[in-house]
């Protein structure tokens, strides 16, 4: 799971309790301490209900692992955990959820992100806002909806340079309606486009040797 598009998303809502959500994808339960604030009624990552928090407070690290492994065991899960640099990864196993928690020390603070899903799940994918150039590939998808307002973040990797993946998303959304609101520089490295009630804005991040990346993001009020 790709966690920058989480935070990504995470600007699109408000923060809110879940509602039926919660029941029925649980967060794994977090020592006391530490707080989870959940993000938007609904989630769907490339298709799949997900759900995600925030996560942020006070707790010594020994004691998150330990509790968080000894939640884990209660559940008959298979507790894993991996580093990502200055991150830390930890995932709960345990038929049919998928728990995963990733922080950060900043201080004398842990700070991150917690996730539920259900792996025995079906997608269900909505229509893209605009279509694909040829060559790009969809890596990640990441669907809200916090009542009125539904957003979607996009990862796009592509073999095409930067500017070339650009003029051909242009091209593409273009032709569905959608117009440019800002003066289009290459310099910026984005897009920013409107329909009515409709929002789309494109970065292009550092992406792979030799291709390039593009992150989508939509919202519709």
């Amino acid at each position: 799971m790709r966690w920058g598009v989480a935070i990504l998303a995470a600007a699109l809502v408000s923060a809110v309790p879940a509602g039926a959500l919660a029941e029925s994808l649980p967060f794994w339960p977090m020592p006391d301490g530490l707080q989870v604030t959940p993000i938007a009624d609904e989630m769907r990552l490339n298709g799949v209900p997900v759900r995600i928090g925030l996560v942020s407070g006070v707790v010594s690290e020994r004691r998150f692992r330990e509790e968080m492994e000894r939640s884990c065991q209660r559940e008959r899960g298979r507790f894993q955990e991996n580093s990502l640099g200055m991150k830390q990864l930890w995932s709960c196993i345990h038929e049919p959820f998928s728990q995963t928690v990733q922080w950060r020390r900043e201080g004398d603070r842990i700070v991150g992100e917690i996730s539920t899903l259900r792996m025995d799940a079906k997608p269900r994918q909505s229509p893209l806002p605009t279509p694909l150039p040829d060559g790009a590939e969809l890596v990640s998808d990441l669907e809200s909806r916090d009542g009125d307002l539904r957003g979607r973040v996009l990862m796009v990797d592509s073999l095409l340079s930067v500017p070339q993946l650009r003029t051909a998303l242009l091209r593409e959304a273009q032709a569905r309606g959608w117009k440019p609101t800002a003066p289009l520089s290459e310099k910026l490295g984005r897009l920013s486009l409107r329909k009515p009630k409709e929002s789309l804005d494109v970065a292009f991040p550092a992406g792979s040797a030799g291709g390039s990346r593009a992150v989508i993001v939509w919202q519709n009020r």
